[in-house]
C-alpha cells in the first residue's frame, strides 16, 4: 500500500472526501476524520522522502477542511 502509485490514489481519494465534507457526507459524524488521521499517520511511518510530505500535507488539508 505504500507503493508511491497506489499512496498516490488514497492520498487523492481522501481529500477529495474531506473537500466538500458538508456536501459529500451526510453524517455528521462521519464528517471527522479520527480514523484517517490514524490512517496518514500509519502511512506516513512506512514512507519516506516526498511521499512523506505528501502525506503531511493531506494531512494538514483535512484538519483545515474537517468539520467538527
Amino acid at each position: 500500500m505504500t507503493s508511491p502509485q497506489t499512496l498516490g490514489e488514497v492520498l487523492y481519494v481522501h481529500h477529495e472526501a474531506f473537500a466538500c465534507p458538508s456536501r459529500c457526507v451526510t453524517a455528521p459524524t462521519d464528517r471527522q476524520p479520527r480514523i484517517t488521521l490514524l490512517l496518514l499517520e500509519h502511512l506516513q511511518n512506512k514512507s519516506s522522502g516526498k511521499m512523506k510530505s505528501e502525506i503531511e500535507e493531506t494531512k494538514e488539508f483535512i484538519l483545515e477542511h474537517s468539520v467538527e
